[in-house]
Order: structure tokens, then C-alpha cells, then sequence
């Protein structure tokens, strides 16, 4: 069993860093705020359906792959969660709505209406109509690689304990695709008994994930060049950990904020994170100065040293290798018991 706990995105990584580092007086930044809520709302729904994931009944063999991104005929599709049993696989797509939910598949959409908005419908994509592609999609995919008669499943987890669901249209079919959280437990714990003798592929769930692993095509989103915003109007220095202001000011081995008096030994490593999010995995000693605020390069060589970063190349223009503080930045922030367990992003 493998521990694991919430992770943000990347996309709500780099969404983060973005609001951080760009004045509230910029004219995207309300567009930036809008995105980084939804972005939000969708990471903790997908994140919420993992408790009930735990709760399964013989999962030993299981093995769940999030945020896989694979191509299919020069086109790519992305799952949110895919479960790999011996005998079949179940695929989830998980949406985290507020408000009242109508499922309407006959005519392929699904209308949401929120509670401050009674009277304005929002038409959103069909889940059911997206999980089901999705699920052909897959097939199609295992069948090129080899992987024939691997049944499978496919739902739509509604995540929002709030929200309500109900069926515009085809009563029949919403039952059968769309299931809340609390009830995942009890549909997969069905399924798995009535395939528990059934014999399927001669590939194991482990010989699926590393292949659909080594094939995962992550999407890598320039989020400057998406918003057309310049380098140059992205603000600079250390933000205080406890009130977010900028910029902290440099004393001996200790950051200290102008404004609301509080010190910080580390507060430069998420400074570092947001650059490596908004401008790329390497930094120069020169960009590092300038970002931190910091006009003594022997001080910001020793912080790099102190991180334990990889220094790529010796020469004056060398760089230093932040993808380690992304994964210290991306690690779990609690703990739950979990089945095996493979993030891709």
C-alpha cells in the first residue's frame, strides 16, 4: 500500500504562481482568480474521491493511475482516474459542481444552475458522453498495443456533496453512469464480485500502468504566452509566508517581513517554485539575485548550494536545477492509506 495524500496539479501550480506574482491592478488578474478557482474546485474533487477509493474491499492488486495523457490516432485524450484490476478496469471522469446538476443525455449536454444564479442554466459538456469516449478511446488504444479482451467500466463521480443531481432526460442511463462519492465504494465493490473468476487479459495491472506510464504524454502549458503576459509585469522579490506581501528583506540567514514583523529561514523557496512554474526548470546565479532581491552573489550561490541543487554546467553562465524543490512543493500534504498509486502530470 502506498500513502498518499492531496496534490495540486500542475496547471494549478502554475495558476498559483501566476496570482501570486502579478498585481492585483493588472487587467488579467480577475481572469487568473476565476481560473485558479475552477482549477482548484477541480483538483480537490478528484482529490476527494480517493478517500473512498481506500475504502475498497480487496484492492491488493489494484493499481490507480491519476492524469494520464495518452495519443490516439495523432490526437491525444486525457483520463482523470483509471482504476486497473487483473480482470477489467474501471475509468472515472470527476466533476466537482456546485449547485443543481441535470443530467440531459438524450440531447448531450448537462445544465447547471447555481444557487446565487437561480435563474441563469449554464450548459456544460456531457460527462456522460466524455467518459464513454473516453472509454472507447482507451480500448482502441490497448487494442493497438496489444491488449485485447480487457473489459472495462466507465463512471462519472460527482464529488460535490452539495450539489443536486438530477435527470432531465433518460432517467436509465444517469443511474447507470453517473454515482456520487459515498456510493463509488459500494458500485466498484459490485463489480468486483462478479469478476472475481472472471479471466480476462494475460497482462497484469503492473504491466499496464508501466506502459501506459513509459506513453504518457504530459502537456507542458506556457501560462505567460496563454494570458500574453510579459515577463517584465511579474513582480519580483521574497513574499512573507504569513501575510503574502512582497518583498521580504535579506539579514543574516533569515528572511524579515516589512510589514508584519515575521522571520523565515526558507521563505526564498517558493519564490523559486513560482519562477520555476512561470519561467521554466533552470535558473542562473544572475536570475536568481534578481528575483530574490539579492545583490551578493557569493550569499546566493551558498543558498543554492544550501538546497542541495544540481548545477548544470561550470562555466560563469551555468544554471541550477529546481525540479527537486518542485517535488518537494508537489508532495502530499497529509497522509491516508491508499491502494498502489501512480500520479502523472
Amino acid at each position: 500500500m502506498v500513502k498518499q495524500g492531496y496534490r495540486r496539479s500542475i496547471m494549478q501550480c502554475k495558476l498559483d504562481g501566476l496570482h501570486r506574482r502579478l498585481s492585483p491592478q493588472h487587467e488579467k488578474y480577475p481572469q487568473i482568480e476565476s481560473e485558479l478557482g475552477k482549477r482548484r474546485s477541480g483538483d480537490f474533487g478528484e482529490n476527494s474521491i480517493d478517500y473512498y477509493l481506500s475504502q475498497l474491499s480487496g484492492i491488493q492488486d489494484c493499481i490507480v493511475v491519476k492524469g494520464a495523457r495518452l495519443l490516439l490516432n495523432k490526437h491525444h485524450f486525457q483520463m482523470d482516474t483509471l482504476l486497473l484490476f487483473p480482470s477489467f478496469f474501471i475509468l472515472l471522469e470527476t466533476k466537482h459542481l456546485t449547485g443543481t446538476l441535470l443530467f440531459d443525455p438524450d440531447y448531450q449536454q448537462l445544465i447547471q444552475i447555481k444557487k446565487e444564479d437561480i435563474n441563469h442554466e449554464i450548459s456544460r459538456q456531457d460527462p456522460i458522453l466524455q467518459v464513454k469516449m473516453q472509454h472507447n478511446q482507451l480500448k482502441r488504444w490497448l487494442a493497438n498495443h496489444d491488449i485485447e479482451g480487457y473489459p472495462g467500466y466507465c463512471f462519472v463521480g460527482v464529488t460535490n456533496q452539495n450539489a443536486i443531481v438530477k435527470a432531465l432526460s433518460n432517467p436509465t442511463l444517469v443511474q447507470e453512469f453517473v454515482v456520487r462519492s459515498p456510493a463509488l465504494t459500494f458500485k466498484i465493490n459490485d463489480i468486483l464480485a462478479k469478476q472475481q473468476h472472471t479471466c480476462s487479459t494475460i497482462h497484469s495491472p503492473q504491466e499496464i500502468s508501466l506502459m501506459i506510464t513509459n506513453y504518457h504524454a504530459p502537456i507542458n502549458v506556457n501560462i505567460l504566452n496563454d494570458f500574453n503576459i510579459e515577463s517584465s509585469e511579474i513582480l519580483t522579490g521574497v513574499a512573507c509566508p504569513d501575510c503574502n506581501k512582497l518583498a521580504m528583506e535579506k539579514h543574516l540567514r533569515k528572511w524579515s517581513c516589512l510589514y508584519c514583523k515575521q522571520h523565515s529561514k526558507d521563505a526564498h523557496i517558493q519564490t523559486l517554485i513560482d519562477y520555476s512554474f512561470l519561467f521554466g526548470t533552470s535558473i542562473t546565479i544572475r536570475e536568481v539575485c534578481r528575483i530574490l532581491h539579492i545583490n551578493n552573489v557569493r550569499s546566493a550561490r551558498r543558498m543554492m548550494k544550501e538546497l542541495s541543487l544540481k548545477r548544470l554546467g561550470t562555466t560563469y553562465n551555468s544554471r541550477y536545477c529546481l525540479k527537486s524543490l518542485l517535488n518537494q512543493q508537489n508532495a502530499p500534504r497529509d497522509e491516508g492509506a491508499f491502494v498502489n498509486f501512480i500520479l502523472l502530470d
